[in-house]
């Protein structure tokens, strides 16, 4: 795919992060068998009145790709310390949305004074998904120079995890939206070249246990309760990395079954729906979501952004 047919698959990758956000976050927190057992499938966005949330709004794990994607398309390249500014300005805004420990705490870092490549977290608890979920925008930016992708996840991603985990499952979502986008994405052999892009660590051994899980024909509800759907981002990344292979030309299908693992279901949500937006194009994702997603104007508009950058050579 040349540079020119690349727009639909920019824009699908945006947008299916939100959608995928905003469909999991009014079951953020509950468990697969009372998400079954209270909406049987997540087919439509939904209310969540107890947290000052409405249908088709999104939580941080969109707040924070806006801030990669707004930072990417004013500065033309992906910049740390400018996107660290944007952190902090979501920040002083008070619209946190379900902000994560690490993420809160590396933020106040940054008020502080302590510079973006020293401000994440760092121990057992920081291995959590908060980069893995809005690393999208970089991935676009940065989708013909995988090298350069690959050190922008972790100059990106210190600034609120620096647990190799975290920076890790960046890195294997980063990798395949970047493939998805530029129109070279096998799914038959994503594990394997996901696997050899990020090297041996949990993250990877958790996607091959992902691909024995899929190619043993496991029941979809099995293999995400053993692969795990909690803010570990070993768990996240697997569980995302299953429900697309599962169903790789299938959008929808993607997505309802990433939520309806529970637990951080707007996470899992938001990263199967970056990497099956930007892999199936924007046309693949359902009307009715792209016009009911909270900001779905603005997001569009940053995705053509940073395809524009590409197509003029810039970033």
């Amino acid at each position: 795919m040349d540079i020119s047919g690349r727009k639909s698959h920019f824009l699908g990758a945006l947008i299916g992060l939100a959608v995928g956000d905003a469909l999991g976050m009014p079951v953020e927190g509950m468990r697969a068998s009372q998400i079954r057992r209270a909406f049987g499938r997540v087919r439509d966005f939904m209310d969540a009145p107890w947290r000052r949330l409405k249908a088709g709004q999104w939580t941080d794990d969109t707040k924070m790709m806006l801030c990669h994607a707004r930072s990417i398309v004013r500065r033309g390249y992906v910049d740390p310390d400018d996107t660290a500014h944007e952190f902090v300005e979501w920040f002083r805004s008070g619209d946190w949305r379900g902000i994560g420990n690490s993420t809160y705490e590396s933020i106040k870092r940054l008020l502080a004074g302590v510079p973006p490549s020293e401000s994440g977290a760092w121990g057992e608890f920081a291995a959590g998904n908060g980069v893995a979920m809005r690393i999208a925008p970089v991935a676009l930016a940065d989708c013909d120079d995988l090298e350069r992708l690959r050190e922008d996840c972790r100059r990106v991603g210190v600034i609120t995890h620096r647990h190799p985990e975290a920076i890790a499952g960046a890195t294997a979502v980063a990798f395949t939206v970047a493939k998805a986008a530029r129109g070279d994405l096998d799914p038959t052999l994503l594990v394997e070249e996901t696997v050899d892009y990020v090297g041996e660590c949990e993250v990877t051994r958790r996607l091959r246990m992902a691909k024995a899980f899929l190619e043993g024909g496991m029941e979809v509800e099995e293999a995400l309760a053993r692969l795990g759907t909690g803010g570990y981002v070993v768990e996240t990344v697997a569980s995302a990395f299953f429900c697309f292979l599962r169903s790789p030309f299938d959008f929808e299908e993607t997505v309802t079954r990433a939520v309806e693992g529970g637990v951080d279901a707007d996470t899992t949500g938001a990263i199967a729906g970056a990497i099956s937006g930007a892999f199936n194009g924007l046309e693949a994702i359902p009307e009715r979501w792209r016009r009911g997603v909270e900001g779905a104007a603005e997001i569009l508009g940053l995705a053509e952004g940073i395809f524009h950058l590409k197509a003029r050579g810039v970033s």
